[in-house]
């Protein structure tokens, strides 16, 4: 399938019922503000362990959803921009961003195919930052790589967090246990739900149109990165898969598992 395929079909599988399956998860931007305006910090902090202090940086968020970790970052003092195809994301995020006081660039659009008129202001950013669930909507990993490189400044970073591919390749849950019986060298484009699709009623489900993705393995993401000219600086793997069972789940649950990875990559300063 070619990436102008996948990306339509993702378009409208987040084009149906976004801004609904967030205010069911978070409630009304106007009520999640006061959690991010007590305690901005807390929905960033892993990322803050790689980028420090963010008052004054410029900072883009690709594929940035409903924008929380945005709006965070720039209740923190930081300059930041979003780019997602999601309208109904664009849309919470926006009003969450009012609803604490603080500017938010808002972009719709593939990041793929930025419109001609942001192109010259979405440049010489100090992060890129992209996370949880994003790779997988892209079926070749240069071109993205390619615009981070693009979007930084000389000496910017990139922070890249995701799901580990052992776990999104590899691992399936069933009733509760952990079976491995995917595969990891899978390269097909498989059909799944939109993301958010367990946040809406069963009968808003029902009308959902699915979602197309495609799974990486993990040298497959470090050599796109490098291939891009970015330097890696890090890469992080952390225990756990608890995000994969129910919330009532033991907190200990395969902790002897990678779950997540972080990615610290540089553009080179000349």
């Amino acid at each position: 399938m070619k990436q102008e395929e996948l990306s339509k079909i993702n378009e409208i599988g987040w084009n149906q019922a976004a801004y609904q399956a967030w205010v069911n998860r978070h409630r009304l931007p106007s009520s999640y503000s006061q959690l991010l305006k007590e305690n901005p910090k807390k929905t960033v902090s892993h990322y803050l362990g790689y980028m420090g202090d963010v008052k004054g940086k410029k900072i883009i968020n690709l594929l940035g959803s409903k924008g929380n970790k945005a709006v965070s970052l720039a209740l923190l003092g930081a300059s930041v921009t979003v780019v997602d195809i999601s309208e109904g994301n664009r849309q919470y995020a926006t009003e969450l961003a009012e609803a604490v006081g603080v500017s938010l660039n808002y972009v719709v659009s593939d990041v793929l195919n930025l419109p001609s008129q942001d192109q010259g202001q979405l440049l010489d950013f100090d992060y890129v930052l992209l996370e949880l669930g994003v790779l997988h909507y892209f079926v070749d990993l240069n071109p993205l790589f390619e615009v981070v490189f693009k979007l930084l400044r000389p000496g910017g970073k990139f922070v890249l967090r995701d799901y580990h591919p052992f776990v999104s390749k590899l691992i399936n849950i069933d009733d509760n246990k952990v079976v491995a019986k995917g595969n990891y060298f899978d390269e097909e484009v498989k059909e799944v739900e939109v993301a958010y699709s367990l946040l809406l009623t069963e009968v808003e489900r029902e009308k959902l149109k699915k979602n197309s993705i495609r799974r990486w393995g993990l040298g497959e993401i470090v050599t796109a990165i490098i291939t891009a000219g970015l330097t890696m600086e890090s890469l992080e793997e952390e225990a756990g898969i608890r995000w994969a069972f129910p919330e009532n789940s033991p907190d200990h649950i395969e902790d002897n598992i990678p779950g997540l990875f972080t990615i610290l990559a540089k553009k080179p300063s000349c």
